[in-house]
């Protein structure tokens, strides 16, 4: 048994004192008392940010929802409460169809950074290219055996085109899994792995394999690049995400030190709808990316990981 501590908020210090085993096989590395990378400020946070997650998702909210009109029509007394319930889901789920709200905040979100034009880019003498992970399925990859890509895969094939066009220039590729539960993942080695099944020769790639968040992205990726090249600290790098992820990640590499540039990818919010477009599942879907990235800006904005709620191109003042 070992004693622990930990901070919880940004202003203040304040210290809650336990014990904790020294193993906990069925939890990640990170929710067990352990020296070394992990703060207990990181595992709060890292923790706590899945829990919320899970009901800020709206699909889980509209289960639970039709779980508990379900509950309350069985029994007389409740009847009437699950009636209304189950009309103010289904209204609601209408109403998200009818009215994209998803669908415009994804927009709003990837419509912050742009992309700059290669000419510029070629202009302002980049030290490195830096690309998030997010983009592998980690259940599939382990039931499979393989690297399966999402729908974010964009993330992969720039990292690919970008190390080839730029040979010189160094290219972390950051992260590891950032599921809650151990579950012997890691986005990292599987992209690595999968590079040289495939023989895709990219010898200016490097593979950050520990990071399971944003915040953990910008501070592990800098320590590799201090040790690897800390020569090329004070440069510009590529910053490599998806469009709506891109404001979050921008806020959190410029708190920690880093000068990028942003290079989004992955767009997925539609720039015109038509009547054919509507579609329950895929605006739910949408919703739940949008109240993900807004509440994940706030958490970050909160906890001192950001200097601004809704990082802007212009400076870290800009809201």
């Amino acid at each position: 048994m070992r004693r622990c501590q930990y901070v919880l908020l940004r202003q203040g210090t304040i210290k809650f004192h336990f014990f904790c085993a020294l193993r906990l096989d069925s939890l990640r590395p990170a929710l067990y008392c352990r020296q070394g990378n992990y703060g207990w400020g990181r595992v709060m946070f890292f923790g706590l940010s899945k829990i919320a997650a899970f009901f800020l998702t709206s699909g889980n909210l509209v289960t639970l929802g039709f779980l508990v009109a379900l509950l309350a029509l069985i029994f007389g007394a409740t009847r009437r409460f699950g009636q209304k319930l189950l009309i103010v889901i289904a209204v609601t789920c209408l109403a998200v169809t009818l009215i994209p709200v998803g669908e415009f905040g994804v927009q709003f979100l990837e419509n912050r950074f742009s992309r700059p034009g290669p000419e510029s880019i070629d202009t302002q003498n980049i030290a490195g290219i830096v690309v998030l992970g997010g983009a592998v399925d980690g259940s599939q990859s382990v039931e499979r055996g393989l690297a399966e890509y999402n729908g974010s895969a964009d993330r992969v094939l720039t990292m690919v085109e970008l190390a080839h066009h730029y040979p010189a220039l160094p290219v972390i590729f950051s992260g590891a899994d950032g599921a809650l539960m151990a579950r012997g993942f890691n986005e990292a080695d599987a992209v690595r792995e999968d590079m040289a099944r495939k023989k895709i020769a990219v010898p200016n790639i490097v593979y950050e394999n520990r990071s399971r968040n944003t915040a953990e992205n910008a501070a592990f990726s800098h320590q590799l690049m201090m040790k690897n090249w800390p020569e090329r600290a004070q440069g510009k790098w590529l910053l490599v995400t998806s469009a709506r992820h891109m404001p979050r990640a921008m806020g959190v590499f410029r708190k920690s030190g880093w000068s990028v540039v942003a290079w989004p990818v992955d767009y997925i919010a539609s720039p015109r709808r038509h009547l054919t477009d509507i579609n329950v599942s895929h605006s739910i879907k949408m919703l739940d990316d949008m109240l993900k990235e807004f509440a994940g800006l706030t958490a970050y904005y909160w906890t001192g990981r950001t200097a601004t709620w809704f990082p802007a191109p212009q400076d870290d003042g800009a809201m």
